[in-house]
């Protein structure tokens, strides 16, 4: 019996888990506090839906704004979601392979996650950088 005794702590035991586990990558990482167990998630706007990445090819002279679009959807609202190195990584990959206009080697891709906060006095919005990102063709 008391190994039964020991398994009806566990489902609040998982909960506290989450819980933490939530907390740290939402303040450590950047994780949309809506997400990763949603604790929290009425206390703030920054749904990752309310989030924006802009997206950057440079070349020698040139720093053109790509389509994140055109990566498909997965890879773009898992940065959205979460901007953890793997992620941004993998965007960063997908849009290094898009065709280009521009003459001269692809030198890197910089990659910028934005969300909104609002000033507590005038609730005035104003544009955050939450993770800025750039990433050489060879992978450094």
């Amino acid at each position: 019996m008391p190994g039964a005794r020991r398994l009806r702590h566990l489902p609040w035991l998982l909960l506290v888990a989450v819980a933490c586990a939530q907390i740290a990558l939402a303040r450590g990482w950047q994780l949309s506090p809506w997400l990763g167990g949603g604790f929290g998630m009425f206390s703030t706007t920054d749904a990752w839906a309310r989030r924006h990445v802009h997206a950057y090819a440079i070349r020698p002279g040139v720093r053109r704004e790509l389509d994140v679009t055109r990566c498909g959807g997965r890879a773009l609202l898992r940065v959205l979601a979460l901007p953890s190195d793997r992620h941004l990584r993998a965007l960063t990959r997908c849009l290094a392979e898009l065709p280009s206009p521009d003459e001269g080697p692809l030198e890197a891709i910089e990659l910028q996650v934005w969300g909104v906060r609002y000033d507590r006095a005038t609730l005035e919005p104003q544009g955050v950088l939450l993770r800025g990102w750039e990433m050489r063709p060879d992978g450094r």
